[in-house]
């Protein structure tokens, strides 16, 4: 495969992780909670992967080793999905945890410089700063009168996690383990850690909206449910998988910022969400940043 397949696996692997929000906001208003759909989505993803196991023959046993680092990447994967949905659910307004969690590529520049050696050169500088502004833009923070601080710190987690992540997965995603055994061992240990988080947060909240979890949804739930496994966990880090080992850290955390904007077009066109002067801008500012990083 190209450079230039992988860079447009990675535009299309951002385009369907954008859907995330989406398939959120429909099932959340239709009283699935935040819990049921994190859990939801990867341990349905296992079974789809399960089937291609079976029907391909493939055997899916890894080293100890290789397990380990499965557990790790297991557990960044389950406390990105929970921090997220908790700042939202504890009152921080969603353009603060859009703006740090997206905070990624500033992350993604110094963790790859620091652990993966790469150098980066003043272009890739300029698209971060651009991406940044984009998002800036988008999240339009300055209409914000006042800050959850604990919903504040938990988003800023997510947006550190969120590259520690995509380090992590260009990492694995060099060794020879075909692809799909490595994403079944992901979703394998993102699913139990989701699941004691979960449970956890029972601790702490009875908000039902956080922390239940029911098999009596309405047939359309659960097909919903069934395409949120399929479309962003299995298609969408199946494209992001195979194409994030070919592509430098930096270029991967801005194409990836992708998702909110393709995020904010299916919200429009989908849920009827309305778009902005400065959401434009920004999106116009992500795209210039996604091209300069892809341009070499």
């Amino acid at each position: 495969m190209s450079d230039r397949l992988h860079y447009a696996g990675l535009i299309a692997a951002g385009c369907l992780f954008g859907t995330i929000s989406t398939f959120s906001a429909v099932l959340r208003d239709n009283g699935v909670s935040s819990f049921q759909q994190s859990f939801s989505r990867s341990f349905l993803a296992l079974l789809y992967i399960l089937a291609v196991f079976y029907y391909k023959k493939i055997n899916f046993t890894v080293t100890f080793k290789e397990l380990k680092y499965y557990v790790l990447l297991g557990l960044v994967m389950s406390a990105i999905g929970f921090f997220e949905n908790t700042a939202v659910s504890i009152g921080t307004p969603v353009a603060v945890v859009v703006l740090l969690l997206y905070t990624q590529p500033v992350w993604t520049t110094l963790f790859g410089r620091m652990f993966l050696k790469e150098e980066v050169n003043t272009l890739k500088k300029v698209a971060v700063l651009v991406s940044i502004c984009g998002i800036f833009l988008i999240s339009r923070i300055w209409t914000i009168s006042s800050v959850n601080y604990g919903g504040f710190s938990l988003s800023l987690v997510c947006g550190v996690l969120l590259s520690v992540e995509f380090i992590m997965i260009k990492k694995v995603s060099l060794n020879p383990t075909h692809f799909l055994v490595s994403i079944f061992w992901f979703y394998v240990f993102r699913s139990i850690f989701t699941g004691v988080l979960g449970c956890a947060s029972r601790v702490v909240t009875d908000n039902e909206i956080v922390t239940s979890f029911t098999f009596s949804l309405p047939p359309e739930m659960w097909i919903l449910l069934l395409l949120f496994g399929f479309i962003p966990m299995v298609l969408g880090m199946i494209l992001f998988y195979n194409s994030v080992g070919h592509v430098p850290i930096v270029s991967v955390g801005v194409i990836l910022l992708m998702e909110p904007l393709s995020g904010i077009l299916y919200g429009y066109f989908i849920l009827g969400e309305s778009v902005g002067l400065f959401t434009v801008i920004g999106g116009i500012l992500i795209l210039i940043a996604s091209l300069l990083v892809v341009k070499r």
